[in-house]
């Protein structure tokens, strides 16, 4: 793989939602796979999953993630972030604990603009991202479908008028026609130059090793020359 000062996975869940490993597991994998950074990013407040993290577990929840970034200081970053269901059926959007989801380093939203999986659309969305203060991004984004009304520019603005990052989510289930949808969406990634951040996400559940399963997602960052756009986050 390319030489990158920056080596990320900034989606994975653990045993406070629906994955199978402990926070320090998959902080331990990323070390092992020399990440530079990582992101336990579990399920909020949604009845997707039959267990997800809730705002009485949050205080731990960062807790031991904050603890486990104070042992891996200085070689390894790790990211205390939320997963949130924008299907209003199934999280119930208005009530979100925003004070603090604003103690995370990080909050992933899903399925937006997703008719399919009956995801807000990004207006509607937009007042709650606006009262988040730390990064936000979209995850595991069918682009070329979900926004097939506007133009890769237009796409680019609007998530850029917000500071919304979009993801490069490499995890096997993410495909239309066995076709990934970040490759899908190449003119999006390319319009998003200097205006929108990317991330890289493997969405680990079940096995360790995609953790640190990153070549696909820094392939296709390095054929779009997009090293400079990915995301930096303190």
């Amino acid at each position: 793989m390319s030489d990158h000062s920056v080596w990320m996975n900034l989606h994975n869940h653990s045993i406070y939602s629906d994955g199978d490993f402990t926070p320090e597991q998959i902080a331990a994998e990323a070390s092992r796979g020399s990440l530079t950074h990582v992101a336990i990013t579990d399920h909020f407040e949604t009845a997707k999953v039959r267990r997800c993290l809730t705002a009485d577990g949050l205080d731990d929840y960062i807790r031991e993630i904050k603890s486990l970034n104070e042992r891996y200081c200085g070689s390894l970053r790790v990211l205390a972030g939320v997963e949130i269901d924008t299907n209003p059926e199934r999280c119930d959007l208005q009530r979100l604990p925003i004070d603090e989801l604003n103690r995370l380093d990080l909050v992933l939203f899903e399925f937006v603009n997703d008719d399919w999986n009956g995801g807000s659309s990004l207006a509607e969305i937009a007042p709650l991202i606006d009262r988040i203060k730390v990064p936000c991004g979209l995850v595991h984004t069918d682009f070329a479908r979900v926004f097939q009304g506007a133009s890769p520019h237009d796409v680019a603005e609007m998530l850029a008028s917000h500071d919304l990052f979009a993801e490069v989510n490499t995890a096997s289930i993410y495909k239309r026609q066995g076709i990934p949808y970040y490759e899908q969406a190449e003119r999006y990634y390319r319009a998003f130059h200097d205006k929108v951040r990317i991330s890289i996400g493997t969405d680990a559940h079940r096995t360790l090793s995609e953790v640190s399963n990153l070549g696909q997602g820094y392939e296709f960052i390095d054929r779009l020359c997009a090293a400079n756009d990915l995301i930096k986050i303190k």
